[in-house]
């Protein structure tokens, strides 16, 4: 009988029955398609990550990464997924699987600070995924990990929505078209925009957090309504939160994956901090933090970290920002960890 390590983590929260699970397989060297799909199926997690050596492709790229990662729900393999890589990449640093990475000292400078007079330091790993080879890093004051923050692809608004189709959504959410509308904190007007930093995401205001939570979506009717429109999510967000210095709370829908609604979401909040940038409806510097909340309502609270970094230049004016670089992440949390028969 062949048995793997297999391990359950909650990404985007220090504490336990927190944030959002995945399951990770660190050495999933081996493995065939089929059994990652069933072994995502035992697991029941929205996704679990398997962590393989670079393909054979992946090898002869310049620069190589360093390790391929792997994402299945329990129904599907999908490209990439923020917060099972937040998940696999901060068990296994600090767990000591991980390979060296590069010192990157230009984010160890922005991120500043000392804890019991350690300094923080930043290293840069490189994970082989199907949305392309995206940086990891992996933020430590002395050994201990303090967060890990992924790399998104430059972010592209796709369309906006607003009349009839907007009227539609509303509909579909139990909303009031009047409430997915929202004033910004620069008092520009925020609408609905398709974002994607890898994954095409509809990006929603609502006027503030009471309507947030009144939301009531008709699941079944949304999944074919986004799975028409080659979305992976419906986000919805307002501004502020339950705690001071949030930027944003937020609440995803994806039920055309098989994710009614989900407790914390790196992908798509990435989305939402490009969003908020490129529109200008934020304060804005060359590296904008964003601290965006989720899960509450599903009683497993999520602390989201995003990062924008744009070109100083872009920032004058009133025109969109070239945005150079989106990193989300944050902390996890490791509750179940065990052998799987495989064979």
């Amino acid at each position: 009988m062949k048995e793997i390590d297999i391990f359950q983590v909650d990404a985007f929260t220090d504490k336990v029955f927190g944030g959002n699970p995945a399951g990770v397989v660190p050495d999933a060297t081996g493995l065939g398609e089929g059994q990652m799909k069933s072994i995502a199926r035992e697991m029941n997690c929205s996704e679990t990550a398997f962590v393989t050596p670079p393909s054979e492709a992946g090898k002869g790229r310049k620069p190589a990464p360093d390790l391929r990662v792997r994402f299945f729900t329990p129904t599907d393999e999908v490209d990439l997924c923020g917060h099972a890589t937040i998940g696999t990449f901060f068990l296994m640093a600090a767990e000591g699987r991980l390979p060296s990475g590069r010192p990157e000292p230009r984010l160890a400078e922005t991120a500043g600070g000392t804890v019991a007079g350690e300094k923080v330091a930043v290293e840069k790993v490189v994970q082989e995924t199907k949305a392309g080879d995206l940086p990891v890093y992996i933020y430590r004051h002395g050994p201990a990990v303090e967060r890990v923050m992924m790399a998104q692809a430059n972010p592209r608004i796709l369309d906006e929505y607003d009349g009839a189709r907007l009227a539609e959504l509303a509909g579909l959410l139990g909303a009031d078209v009047a409430d997915l509308t929202a004033t910004s904190p620069t008092g520009r007007p925020a609408v609905p925009q398709v974002v994607t930093t890898g994954l095409p995401d509809l990006i929603l205001p609502v006027r503030d957090l009471e309507r947030l939570k009144a939301l009531r979506p008709n699941f079944a009717a949304l999944g074919d309504w986004c799975r028409e429109r080659r979305l992976i999510s419906v986000h919805a967000f307002c501004f502020g939160g339950l705690e001071a210095g949030a930027t944003v709370h937020g609440r995803d829908f994806a039920p055309s994956v098989g994710i009614p609604e989900e407790s914390a979401t790196g992908t798509a909040n990435g989305a939402l901090g490009a969003y908020l940038v490129l529109n200008r409806l934020i304060p804005l510097s060359t590296t904008t933090m964003i601290r965006a909340e989720q899960g509450h309502i599903l009683r497993r609270p999520s602390q989201i970290l995003v990062e924008i970094d744009v070109d100083p230049a872009s920032l004058e004016g009133s025109g969109r920002p070239d945005v150079r670089e989106v990193r989300v992440g944050g902390r996890a949390r490791a509750v179940l960890r065990g052998k799987m028969a495989t064979s």
